[in-house]
């Protein structure tokens, strides 16, 4: 598999999260843009931090894209409903926690199948 830098890495499993939005829950797709960015980075930057960067960035994508297309609600219902700050930023807050959560376990996995796939360039 071909090695890139860090932000094609990155740029390329935002790309591939944004397809795989379509067909799966988003837990799995943000841990997956975690895996995917970690994996296909070069060696020598290879680290879970790119996963939780990739992540991070993901879901503050789609927290915002969620702002913007608004559920199909009753208008009885949509009369009652104000905005509260408090709530969004709890929100955003426990959205970005979340995703650091599976970003990191997503590089976790991608940084120690590397390893052990490619086990002749590392020495243990």
């Amino acid at each position: 598999m071909a090695e890139y830098s860090e932000t094609s890495s990155i740029i390329i499993s935002l790309i591939l999260g944004a397809i795989l939005t379509f067909l799966f829950d988003n837990i799995f797709v943000v841990t997956f843009v975690g895996f995917i960015a970690t994996y296909i980075v070069n060696k020598e930057n290879k680290s879970y931090l790119i996963g939780i960067g990739a992540s991070l960035i993901f879901a503050v994508l789609n927290f915002f894209i969620g702002l913007i297309l608004v559920p199909n609600i009753p208008s009885s219902i949509a009369e009652q409903i104000s905005f509260d700050p408090t709530n969004f930023f709890i929100g955003f807050l426990v959205t970005c926690f979340i995703s650091g959560i599976l970003g990191f376990l997503g590089g976790f996995i991608a940084e120690k199948a590397y390893k052990r796939i490619h086990s002749e360039e590392y020495e243990y």
